[in-house]
């Protein structure tokens, strides 16, 4: 089919939304399944978090992957369907609207912005000290640190600014690269660094509590792959330039999850399994890092770790391009303060300026406190993954009020409530998961801070919405009333 046609036709399917097509229709599967890729970002992850899974589970910690895994595709399974119904930029903030109501959506939409904001900081920060230590700069100054993490958001904000093509193209790369060397990587792992056999992944590494179960301390390492595997959700906040969004988006959902998985367990068992010694790995400064160096060569580690730059720089895009459109799906419909600027898109760049520019600001700001690293990451975490949670938790609210849940190119047939009741059980557990006070020796308010962080958050947000949204949404609603 002709694209201006089904572009012409996508606009057409926007309008009956209540929307305009103002963002410009250029991504097609493959930048639409890159800009997922990118924010879910095996590389950046896994060379971030690969040390703690290890110290905290031992070699045995890499088989919270594939469950991780099974939990966020059914996840994303109920997300795929959902996008096929709302193809409409903002994601999960639109779906929870249209689903359930728009209180639903707000909170859940509250929690995803916060969570997207934080993303941009805790992702650019974790590049800073490997530029430091190439460029030859103090790697443990927080100035330096904060200096280059600003300049790689200011290179991003630009980047996004100048149009979704452009973002497109760059992750496009930039999924190639990280494609190529974590397959090469993995793959020379395998020919020439091979210390264990398979069984050594079951070792816990005397992880486990002294004669008590290897439970707790395992579900304390699956927080290494619940911090990876998500952001796929992103190929869903674009909807609106995305062709033929209600078939591709899906797709680019699902498959960008699932090639991060095949991708991740590679890299995975490789790293555990070429473990030259483990006590000395444990020691390292950086585990991941010397077990290249061991096995592959100072080259080959610096190289993977110039991609791992490259992935996290790309990774970053990604995450504005999509707060960003939040942004503007919640400045469209009045919700947030200040909601006639993030709606204004560039004539020029076909791309909402605004709340590009705010949202490189905004991360800036986050990074500025060096004892406030460590909250980042915590909100950004447990604010995505109850952001998550509203999805099929909405989408089974939503059956049992009767919603057709066929009535998409792209559905979950008979298979949608059972995965949807799964999914959302999955949901509670990660939650619950990440809030579990783990450092009893520490104050109360940091070994709780993950809980009291969302629950800030949620406060905060029902002051506003209370006291400034919901009374706008009634006054509209009686407006209404009177004018039919």
């Amino acid at each position: 089919m002709d694209p201006n046609v089904t572009m012409d036709r996508d606009a057409e399917d926007l309008a009956r939304f209540g929307y305009k097509q103002e963002l410009k229709r250029n991504l097609s599967f493959i930048s639409n399944f890159a800009i997922a890729f990118s924010f879910i970002s095996a590389t950046t992850g896994i060379f971030s978090l690969f040390g703690y899974g290890l110290t905290t589970g031992g070699p045995a910690f890499v088989w919270t992957w594939p469950i991780v895994f099974v939990g966020q595709l059914l996840v994303g399974l109920s997300m795929g369907e959902v996008a096929s119904h709302y193809p409409i930029a903002g994601s999960i903030y639109q779906w929870g609207k249209r689903l359930v109501s728009p209180t639903y959506a707000w909170f859940a939409g509250w929690m995803y912005l916060i969570a997207l904001l934080a993303t941009i900081a805790a992702v650019d920060f974790g590049a800073a000290p490997y530029i430091a230590q190439f460029v030859g700069w103090d790697a443990s100054s927080q100035t330096v640190l904060v200096l280059i993490t600003a300049v790689i958001i200011l290179l991003q904000t630009v980047l996004n600014v100048y149009g979704v093509k452009v973002v497109a193209f760059i992750n496009n790369v930039g999924m190639v690269a990280e494609i190529v060397a974590m397959i090469v990587l993995a793959g020379a792992l395998y020919a020439f660094g091979m210390h264990h056999s398979f069984s050594y992944t079951f070792n816990t590494g005397g992880t486990g509590a002294k004669g008590g179960s290897y439970l707790p301390v395992f579900l304390a390492a699956m927080l290494t792959s619940t911090w990876v595997l998500y952001g796929f959700d992103s190929a869903g906040s674009l909807a609106e330039e995305v062709i033929n969004p209600r078939r591709v988006v899906p797709r680019a959902i699902i498959s960008a999850l699932g090639l991060t998985f095949v991708i991740g367990a590679l890299a995975l068992w490789a790293f555990v399994l070429s473990i030259p010694n483990l006590s000395d790995v444990l020691k390292a400064d950086v585990p991941l890092t010397y077990i290249l160096q061991t096995n592959l060569g100072s080259g080959v580690a610096s190289a993977f770790i110039g991609v791992a730059v490259i992935a996290i720089f790309v990774c970053g895009t990604a995450v504005q391009a999509t707060v960003s459109r939040l942004l503007y799906s919640f400045g469209r419909d009045q919700k947030i303060p200040l909601s006639r600027l993030w709606v204004h898109v560039s004539r020029r760049f076909d791309t909402p300026v605004p709340a590009i520019v705010f949202s490189g600001l905004f991360a800036v700001l986050l990074i500025l406190s060096a004892s406030a690293e460590a909250y980042i990451v915590n909100i950004c975490v447990v604010g995505m993954y109850l952001a998550y949670l509203s999805v099929p938790v909405g989408c089974l609210i939503a059956r049992r009020r009767g919603w057709n849940s066929t009535a998409s190119p792209w559905n979950l047939g008979r298979f949608g409530l059972p995965i949807n009741l799964v999914a959302a059980a999955w949901g509670i557990f990660v939650v619950i998961n990440l809030c579990w006070p783990r450092n009893p020796g520490t104050p109360w308010y940091s070994n709780y801070s993950v809980p009291l962080l969302a629950a800030i958050a949620i406060v905060v947000g029902a002051i506003y919405y209370f006291s400034v949204v919901r009374p706008r949404e009634v006054q509209n609603t009686d407006m209404r009333r009177v004018g039919t």
